[in-house]
């Protein structure tokens, strides 16, 4: 039923097993033999590595952090599933699940942050965490992103969706492994976005996930970020994948808010070739209808 109305089909390998994603493509493919299969390969962001729901009150102090953590207080403490990247001195805030959690950043080590929450909030298993304007290791992410690769064999796509790309180097050094692969580059970070010229001149496919970008960045620098990265794009002419929340609130309606149908005109206007849907087709119930309603829209407003 999808492929009546897309042939891009996005995978996403920070949920699932490999074994899950390879029967997936194997359907996707016989469904749809001609279907661009994109497999968004896991970054080196820190994900909490809660199994299970945790309850976080407001003005709790909670420690997250990447491997042994031996202090004795009281603090609730979270694990986190990667290395922190390099913090920016000027950071007082950080947060979890694309910037929709925040924290007042009290103090960090080499491998921990301590935040007060500012709100009541449940947090799911393997959310992300961002801290604004941080800087990633490059050589780590290449390791991760090659170990990852290697795992994947017998995943069956076409494209490799490339998360927090912050130059040309990491593209260059996966390109010369994987030659006949599509290259979709995720520019989600401030070091990104002040080299997005050659990001782009390097990749195959552009696509701006808006979650992260906000988080990371901030809201001041949001809105003119997304600006430079979609004319950079298509003054080079790549496609340009405009990602998150496009639909957000079809989870559970059957017609977008105002603020969705205006958000939505303002990416094809900046020159969006393709529009990702999330949540609203790997969750909701309600795919169909969002697709339909989708590619209606997008035909009277091509």
């Amino acid at each position: 039923k999808i492929s009546r109305y897309t042939k891009f089909f996005r995978l996403n390998g920070s949920h699932n097993t490999i074994n899950w994603h390879v029967e997936v493509s194997r359907s996707i493919r016989k469904a749809c033999p001609e279907a661009i299969i994109l497999l968004d390969i896991p970054g080196i962001k820190p994900r909490t590595n809660n199994p299970k729901v945790i309850n976080i009150d407001q003005n709790e102090l909670v420690d997250f952090c990447y491997g042994p953590n031996n202090t004795k207080d009281s603090i609730k403490k979270i694990e986190l599933t990667k290395p922190l990247p390099k913090i920016s001195k000027e950071v007082d805030s950080f947060s979890l699940s694309d910037g929709l959690y925040e924290f007042d950043l009290l103090e960090h080590k080499e491998n921990c942050v301590r935040g007060k929450a500012r709100t009541n909030l449940q947090l799911l298993p393997k959310k992300g965490l961002n801290l604004p304007g941080s800087i990633y290791d490059n050589d780590l992410q290449l390791e991760v992103y090659l170990e990852f690769l290697d795992n994947v064999k017998k995943v069956d796509f076409n494209a490799i969706g490339l998360s927090f790309i912050q130059n040309r180097d990491t593209l260059e050094a996966i390109r010369v492994r994987y030659p006949h692969k599509l290259f979709v580059a995720k520019i989600e970070n401030k070091l990104g976005v002040k080299n997005v010229e050659q990001i782009v001149k390097f990749s195959d496919i552009i696509m701006i996930d808006r979650g992260d970008l906000l988080a990371e960045v901030g809201v001041k620098n949001f809105y003119k970020s997304i600006v430079e990265i979609s004319a950079t794009t298509k003054s080079h002419q790549r496609p340009l994948i405009m990602a998150t929340e496009n639909l957000e609130s079809m989870q559970y309606r059957m017609q977008p808010s105002k603020s969705e149908i205006i958000a939505l005109q303002h990416s094809v206007d900046l020159g969006s070739d393709l529009l990702m849907l999330s949540d609203e087709t790997a969750t909701s119930d309600l795919y169909m209808n969002t697709i339909c309603w989708l590619h209606k829209f997008l035909k009277i407003n091509k």
